[in-house]
């Protein structure tokens, strides 16, 4: 059967960014339920206005006399509450924490200090509404054997993603404005004294992956990492007097997804010194912290409840800073999430003994949770939208269901099953493209591989032949061309042959009018890469092409891959066909690309381009940003078996890695927003 890519709904959303992000973190213990560790107690004094079941004051206190002394304020957050938003604020001009509330037009429930700075400058990560507002200081210099050396160091960082999902890791510097963080799971191992380690990057340190964080503030160093005590102070290259007891400023995350801001109170004559850092990184262990970040001390410790310090200032008043953290009353500020609701459920697949395959789901409602389950039993560590599942052997089969649940409730999908046998394995059989085509850099240019063997191939360049599917503005006359990749000519044609109508439709193809000025050839093709284009007169005038190839004959020559570049008009959709035959199911690399064809030469490429996958049951997956992708390590592994040109983790480029049974499908590429551009979609097949 051939795939016609008929045009596909969208949906795109209208919105604005702003600095606030509403959170409901699945199965998450409410702040009311939470019970103080020992040593710690409520502190309703410090908690008048705070919302009830949203934010909770605790105070740790070591009385005068007590060797040493402490006072330690906690403000608990629970993001599933649609009471309270969390905005990351950076100054232009340092300002004390107090005014940087004052200018906040909501009611500031609490505040906190942010990372480190020098003068207005600010040396430490912040990022709201997915924008990098400042990055991490990208370089310091420190003596070596009597030489200034300049050294790079990875410095901890604390976050949120897009759907809620709280998380610590060592980051490197990146530019500001739209970008993706590259997350480490242990810091560059400089030392001071030592050779400095070479620049963070994508192979270095170790287990280097996108890290899409919509919230953020940086600090140094990290306290605690998976519920241990981590302090890394030497790794990130951080003097703050590290063994010396002094005022504190921390933040974390429970296990249970509620977030702390921690301030110790230090530098008072005859009252609390503080804490050193691994006191504090001790006490956020305790208090049932999975993660937790040092963020600027000292001086700069500042925390806020209800309009008032709620700890005394080391320097007698508060140090103006140039960023901080603010809690604030989100009412009016944005919808309310409820319930989730899935999009798209997981579809069952056969695989072959020895493969293995992804399901999927998708859901709507925010702060999303995963869990995924195997013939009921709930999977280890199965917590994302994507599942890897192996096929183990011939005839195992089992049943996959995946829970989606946030602090509202919870939505189950169907149980699907995932069989393992033998039979003729999964291949794309049929590729197409449709956009506009014009003449000159707006030409129709779609790139084709061949993979195995010889393989023989209809081609076809429909304009005509679209306006009975009611497509509008087609090309009236198309031509058509393949080359190899060099450019060598090999076949063209320019009106359909009629000879080549019985050929058609045994491949599947829709019938074109006998006459019609469709074009269309037949070629055996050898492994290898090719072009296939729509030429046009400098005059002619442009319209909307489909471009297609039908494999003819089966065995061990396939198509392996599709690609096309095409100019879009605003509101526009580059919209790419596949087919898949067989039995067994064939894992897909779709990717939309925009931002990273600026290496390329391309100036006037799509900004943010918005991938969506289609089968005959609707939308199958979608994706804005590839870093998201819940399966991203994976898909960036692919690209490169594949031999795709690797895109950046800071581009919004947008991919998927899909498993997909027999069946015809559609990939559209779509700005957001307004505009248009130069897109790029690719489809491959991953073995």
């Amino acid at each position: 059967m051939a795939v016609f890519p008929l045009p596909v709904s969208i949906g795109l959303r209208a919105g604005i960014l702003t600095g606030l992000v509403w959170l409901n973190l699945p199965a998450r213990a409410a702040v009311e339920n939470f019970v103080p560790p020992a040593g710690w107690r409520a502190a309703p004094e410090l908690a008048a206005g705070f919302p009830a079941g949203a934010l909770r004051a605790l105070i740790h206190e070591r009385p005068s006399g007590t060797a040493p002394a402490r006072r330690v304020v906690a403000v608990l957050w629970d993001p599933g509450s649609p009471a309270v938003a969390l905005r990351p604020v950076l100054a232009p001009a340092a300002r004390t924490v107090s005014q940087l509330a004052a200018q906040e037009t909501r009611r500031v429930f609490a505040a906190l200090n942010g990372g480190y700075f020098g003068g207005n400058q600010s040396f430490s990560l912040v990022v709201a509404a997915g924008q990098v507002l400042s990055p991490n200081i990208r370089q310091l210099s420190r003596p070596l054997q009597g030489v200034n050396t300049n050294y790079f160091p990875t410095r901890a960082a604390w976050g949120l993603d897009a759907a809620g999902r709280p998380a610590a890791h060592w980051v490197y510097s990146v530019g500001t404005g739209s970008g993706v963080l590259t997350a480490y799971d242990e810091p560059s191992p400089n030392r001071l004294n030592a050779p400095p380690a070479p620049v963070p990057g994508a192979e270095f340190p170790a287990s280097a992956r996108p890290w899409p964080a919509a919230y953020a503030i940086g600090g140094s160093p990290m306290l605690v990492r998976d519920g241990v005590v981590r302090v890394t102070d030497a790794e990130e290259l951080i003097e703050v007097n590290n063994s010396s007891r002094r005022p504190r400023s921390a933040i974390g995350h429970l296990a249970s997804g509620l977030v702390v801001f921690v301030a110790a109170e230090g530098d008072q004559p005859g009252g609390p010194p503080g804490l050193t850092l691994v006191e504090l990184a001790e006490l956020l262990r305790d208090f049932g912290c999975l993660a937790a970040i040092n963020l600027d001390g000292g001086g700069s410790t500042t925390l806020l409840t209800g309009g008032a310090p709620a700890v005394r200032p080391g320097d007698g008043a508060e140090r103006p800073v140039v960023s901080a953290l603010l809690l604030v009353d989100a009412a009016g500020s944005g919808p309310v999430q409820g319930p989730p609701m899935l999009r798209q459920e997981p579809w069952a697949l056969r695989l072959a003994p020895g493969g293995a395959g992804w399901l999927q789901a998708g859901a709507e409602g925010g702060g999303l949770g995963y869990q995924w389950s195997r013939d009921g039993e709930r999977i280890a560590g199965a917590t994302t939208a994507a599942l890897r599942v192996e096929a183990a052997a011939v005839g195992a089969s089992a049943r996959y269901a995946v829970t989606v649940s946030n602090a509202r409730g919870l939505a189950t999908s169907a149980a699907v099953p995932v069989t393992v046998g033998p039979g003729a394995p999964g291949e794309l059989v049929n590729l197409s493209v449709r956009a506009a085509a014009g003449a000159g850099e707006d030409q129709l240019v779609a790139g084709l591989a061949v993979r195995g063997a010889s393989v023989r191939l209809l081609a076809r360049a429909v304009g005509p032949g679209l306006e009975p599917f009611g497509v509008p503005g087609v090309l009236t006359d198309p031509a058509l061309e393949l080359r190899a990749a060099g450019g060598a000519l090999l076949a063209a044609n320019d009106d359909w042959p009629v000879a080549l109508t019985a050929t058609a439709a045994a491949a599947g193809a829709f019938p074109l009018a006998p006459g019609s000025r469709d074009a269309g050839l037949v070629a055996a093709m050898e492994p290898g890469t090719f072009l296939l284009s729509c030429p046009l007169p400098a005059t002619a005038l442009p319209g909307e092409a489909l471009l297609e190839v039908y494999a003819l004959t089966s065995g061990v020559g396939a198509l392996a891959n599709l690609s096309t570049r095409a100019r879009l008009a605003p509101r526009g959709v580059l919209t790419a066909g596949f087919v898949i035959r067989g039995e067994q199911a064939l894992t897909i690399l779709v990717r939309a690309v925009g931002p990273s064809l600026r290496v390329f030469g391309v100036g006037e490429a799509v900004a943010a381009p918005r991938l969506v996958l289609a089968g005959a049951t609707g939308v199958l997956a979608e994706n804005q940003g590839w870093a998201s992708a819940p399966n991203a390590g994976a898909l960036r592994d692919a690209a490169a078996r594949v031999g795709a040109f690797p895109v950046s983790g800071m581009a919004a480029d947008a991919a998927l890695l899909v498993t997909l049974p027999p069946g015809a499908y559609t990939a559209a590429l779509a700005p957001t927003g307004e505009g248009g551009g130069v897109g790029l979609i690719e489809v491959y097949e991953v073995r």
